[in-house]
This record gives structure tokens, C-alpha cells and sequence, in this order.
């Protein structure tokens, strides 16, 4: 019966017979990895805490007629602050559900778990807005994809694009004024953000926090990406003023 280890974070759990649950791993060299989890619900498991979502570590499993069960996992981070913060706790189950539904069995994706571990990292110690953390995190993702929107040229008529705009979430990027159409506007800071993030090393998005216009190019972000990825109703707000206006 053969075993192997892998790093990987625990994406999706679900309560499987009495004492066990079916897990749903992302691993940089397997991507996508279903496997169940026996006996983790009794209270003096060694696996209970290895279960719970965000949880990332060393899994070692052991694969029979193309079934996995979990074996043990030395959990390297679990994240708890994240699981105590509501707001944070929010943005990180949108992660995961972007996660779920894009990686695939059998398939690697080492960038995109870097880029997933360092993003929980911000989420889970840092004091940067988690709109801001989950925007980056955006561009990144969709990058990844291969599913950047295009942001220097008009994807109406094709001509290169240095200023302000109109973005066209159905299209996939800016159309220029000339063109026709019914799209939002927007400002040439926030066209460039929404251009350059995806390219810039992960972790220098903090320097977006000085640029007011950030909070534009996510709103817009986030059109895009639920247009594309079916996830608006699990998205959180993307600022503040985001919920009072979906309370009114």
C-alpha cells in the first residue's frame, strides 16, 4: 500500500460517517488531493486539528484502489488568529473557495501556492486592510489562471490605452472612450494598479496602501473575478464603507 508526503493546505473539510471527514488538499506538486480523514473527531485524535481549514503542514497519506486516507500531518501553521477574526476569517474562506474551484488533480500549481501561504501570512499577522490583502490576492490568482483582464489597450478597437477609461468586466479589460459602450468608468490610477499588481512581486503590494485609488481597482477586480470564477456570494466586502452600503 503506498504512502507519500506532501506539503500542502487544507482547502475544504465535510463530516464523513460518525467520527470521520473527507478533506480536500491543495499540494504544489499534486494540486487538487481528496482524501479521508478516519477516526478525526474523536476528541484525542492526532488529527483533529489537522483537518480545519487554512491548516497547512507535511500530510502523509497512503493511497489503496485510488482511494487516500490520511495518516498523519505535522502542521507547520493553522492560522488561529484568522479563525478568531470575523472579518479576516471571511476574506480567507473567499480564498479557499477561489482555490477550490480552480485547482485541478494531478496538476501543479508551486506559484500559486506560495503566493497562497504568503497571502494567509498578511491575512493572518499583518494590520493592512484584508480588502487590500484579498485584492492582491486577486490579481494573482487570475494571473495564474491565465485569466489577467487586459488593461493597456482597448479591447474594443485593439488601440493601446495611457489614460482614463471604461472597464468592461464582460469584455475582460479597459475600453477606450472612443469606443462605445455602457462599461464604468475608470481613473488612470486605478487602470494602473489593476496592470501592474498582477506582475509585481506578491508581497510588495503593501506599498498599495498609500495609493487612494486601490479601493477602485478592487471593486472592479472583484467584478471581474466573479464574473469569471461564479463567487459572488461568497465574497466579503471590499472596504468598509462596502458593508454599511449593502446593510442600507
Amino acid at each position: 500500500m503506498p504512502t507519500f508526503t506532501t506539503p500542502a493546505i487544507v482547502i475544504r473539510r465535510a463530516d464523513y460517517s460518525d467520527y470521520d471527514r473527507m478533506i480536500t488538499l491543495f499540494s504544489p506538486e499534486l494540486g487538487r488531493v481528496e482524501a479521508i480523514a478516519r477516526g478525526c473527531r474523536r476528541p484525542k485524535s492526532p488529527l483533529v486539528n489537522a483537518v480545519e481549514p487554512f491548516t497547512s503542514g507535511e500530510f502523509q497519506l497512503y493511497s489503496h484502489r485510488d482511494r487516500n486516507a490520511l495518516e498523519q500531518c505535522q502542521i507547520s501553521e493553522s492560522y488561529y488568529e484568522l479563525r478568531s477574526d470575523y472579518d479576516r476569517l471571511c476574506h480567507g474562506v473567499y480564498w479557499l473557495k477561489l482555490l477550490d474551484t480552480a485547482i485541478l488533480p494531478d496538476t501543479p500549481a508551486p506559484e500559486l501556492f506560495i503566493i497562497t501561504l504568503r497571502a494567509l501570512a498578511h491575512l493572518n499577522y499583518g494590520e493592512l486592510p484584508p480588502a487590500l490583502v484579498t485584492f492582491a490576492f486577486e490579481c494573482h490568482f487570475m494571473r495564474l489562471m491565465g485569466l489577467s483582464p487586459r488593461m493597456d489597450g482597448c479591447v474594443r478597437c485593439g488601440r493601446p490605452v495611457d489614460g482614463e477609461a471604461r472597464f468592461d468586466a464582460e469584455l475582460g479589460g479597459t475600453v477606450c472612450l472612443d469606443c462605445a459602450g455602457s462599461a464604468p468608468g475608470i481613473s488612470n490610477g486605478a487602470r494602473r494598479i489593476l496592470m501592474k499588481t498582477p506582475r509585481t512581486q506578491f508581497d510588495k503590494f503593501q506599498l498599495l496602501a498609500a495609493r487612494e485609488e486601490w479601493p477602485e481597482a478592487a471593486r472592479l477586480m472583484r467584478s471581474y473575478v466573479n464574473l469569471k470564477m461564479h463567487l459572488d456570494r461568497f465574497a466579503p466586502p471590499l472596504v468598509e464603507s462596502d458593508a454599511v452600503q449593502r446593510e442600507n
